[in-house]
């Protein structure tokens, strides 16, 4: 049989309290840390939260286009004239039979088409496009045999102020033609516009016609 155990004395509990308490230093440390680790968690989830909505507000920090047009010699664009440029551009047709503007060869139709900043606080770089909203390229009228897509043959000339954007370019080259100047909030822009046919067009081009699209682009800064 073992012998008998004595009672601890005062000296040993002191050696046992002393081993305890690395113990209990380490659970606290730990409990710590993960406080911590709770508290950095928290508190990143509700920056990013600011964050994001700061980005999604977006009032008075949009980029707006609005444009108008008219062939009227001097024409200067009124306040009821103003239309959103997007999706919308400025458009015309172009015929030869009459229903829009008529085109035959040798003829030129002068227009002025227009571009303002509308937004409240962003100014911003823009720039010119001119398209064929619906191009046919080469189809022919069934009957007549005839071109029905009158958009490549159009001649442009275009001005902002005494800079030429384009001088006498044919549609199907014409580029992207950024304006000569950023427009601040509230700034507006008169192009002259100039559309020719040449007269040596024969009549494989009777009677066809074409829309033609102004599509202003603008990039704030």
């Amino acid at each position: 049989m073992g012998g008998w155990i004595r009672p601890p004395t005062p000296t040993d509990r002191k050696r046992i309290m002393t081993l305890a308490r690395p113990g209990a230093s380490r659970l606290s440390l730990g409990a710590g840390m993960l406080l911590a680790a709770g508290l950095l968690v928290t508190a990143a989830a509700v920056t990013d939260t600011q964050e994001s909505l700061a980005l999604l507000d977006g009032s008075g920090n949009r980029f707006d286009l609005v444009t108008t047009g008219s062939p009227e010699p001097g024409w200067a664009p009124a306040k009821t004239d103003w239309a959103q440029g997007n999706p919308s551009p400025y458009q015309i047709a172009l015929t030869g039979d009459g229903s829009g503007y008529l085109m035959s060869p040798g003829s030129r139709l002068d227009l002025r088409i227009a571009v303002k900043n509308d937004s409240p606080r962003l100014a911003g770089e823009v720039s010119l496009e001119v398209e064929d909203p619906r191009d046919r390229g080469e189809e022919r009228d069934p009957v007549t045999g005839n071109f029905v897509e009158l958009f490549p043959q159009l001649i442009f000339t275009i001005r902002d102020g005494e800079r030429v954007l384009a001088e006498r370019v044919l549609a199907p080259d014409l580029i992207t033609m950024p304006l000569a100047a950023s427009l601040s909030p509230g700034d507006s822009r008169v192009l002259d516009v100039s559309i020719a046919l040449p007269e040596s067009l024969d009549n494989r081009w009777q009677r066809a016609s074409t829309d033609v699209q102004f599509r202003f682009e603008g990039i704030s800064r």
